[in-house]
């Protein structure tokens, strides 16, 4: 079966939500938060977002995150807002638990940054409430999948 992937949709969408959602909804909504930068693997150096993104894709049990916040990273020139949000649940669409990988414009290539945690169409009051949510099991997966120079930080991510 092939996902749709609605990240161009969501990185055209979400920001202008986000500033106006106390506006639209009377509170924060979250539809975007900050990096944590404890959850950069490194760079895909020289690599195009669509060659990495059709990379994961062409693995087996890899899904696009379509209903995840947009995550963004605070640059000099502004906020860089992820180039994609990938899923891999080892034991299929309904596994328990999920290593999640996202895209990044970086001045080397493309970033990646990754978390292990519950998927959130089995358990979603415990992965929203953060129970088991690790990033280094999800940045040694990235490391495992991707050829990624971990000596990066996310310091060279890019507005896009």
């Amino acid at each position: 079966m092939i996902w749709p992937d609605l990240i161009t949709f969501r990185r055209i969408a979400l920001p202008p939500l986000e500033r106006n959602e106390r506006r639209l909804f009377g509170r924060d909504v979250m539809f975007s938060k900050p990096l944590q930068t404890r959850c950069f693997a490194g760079v895909v150096r020289d690599a195009d977002v669509d060659d990495v993104r059709y990379e994961l894709l062409a693995m087996d049990d890899v899904y696009p995150v379509n209903t995840a916040t947009l995550k963004y990273h605070e640059t000099s020139q502004g906020r860089a807002y992820e180039r994609g949000s990938y899923a891999l649940r080892p034991d299929g669409f309904w596994s328990e638990y999920q290593y999640h990988f996202r895209l990044w414009s970086h001045e080397e290539g493309i970033g990646v940054s990754a978390h292990y945690e519950l998927n959130p169409w089995v358990r979603p009051r415990d992965h929203y409430a953060g129970v088991d949510w690790q990033p280094q099991p999800g940045i040694e997966k990235a490391w495992a999948l991707l050829d990624i120079d971990s000596s990066k930080t996310a310091d060279g991510i890019l507005p896009q």
